[in-house]
């Protein structure tokens, strides 16, 4: 695992989604890079949580921390709304249904809980290059989508799923929009509009 590499690509992420790759790298460079294999690490940022637990004895303290904690003590606690967590592996399906739980309950309350492996951190899935580029639209520009096509509803757009790894990297949500441009030889650049399910 090569954990120099899930930082970079953390960072990626983070300032994709608006957050300060600086301020995180400065974080990090604070602590041994060789706890991050072995012990449960939290990282806080202005908008983001981002808890490490690459071990199954880390990932055990991780879930002892949050399993009973309401929003307002994860707030308290970390000052967020907004939570990544990277696992080494998979947890008990009991387990990872209680975090998605928590998740449902978090994006009510314009927030959320992602849970990513370190295995899906150890590349950029934007950087590929058989991968178009992809935006998370603002409301306004949906509205005016929306206008523009003459749609009643977002769902008549295509779908896209919120476990697909682009909604995942880009954090989207049930209802968000992502603009997809592509390049054709022929009729050049053109975008492609689907909602997140």
């Amino acid at each position: 695992m090569d954990i120099h590499r899930i930082l970079e690509n953390t960072k990626e992420l983070l300032e994709l989604r608006g957050e300060d790759g600086k301020e995180f790298l400065d974080k990090v460079g604070e602590i041994d890079i060789g706890r991050f294999v072995d012990e449960f690490i939290t990282v806080n940022l202005k908008k983001y949580s981002i808890f490490y637990a690459l071990s199954k004895d880390s990932f055990k303290e991780l879930w002892g921390t949050i399993r009973n904690l309401s929003i307002e003590d994860m707030e308290k606690n970390y000052k967020n709304k907004k939570y990544l967590i990277i696992i080494g592996e998979y947890p008990p399906s009991i387990t990872l249904q209680a975090l998605q739980q928590k998740d449902v309950v978090f994006q009510q309350n314009q927030g959320f809980l992602q849970i990513f492996l370190s295995k899906e951190m150890m590349y950029n899935p934007n950087k590929h290059f058989l991968v178009p580029k992809h935006d998370k639209m603002t409301e306004d520009e949906t509205k005016q989508l929306l206008e523009d096509l003459q749609l009643k509803t977002k769902t008549q757009l295509p779908l896209i799923q919120k476990t697909d790894i682009i909604s995942r990297w880009l954090g989207l949500k049930s209802g968000d929009i992502v603009k997809i441009t592509r390049y054709c030889e022929t009729s050049g650049e053109y975008f492609y509009y689907r909602c997140c399910i």
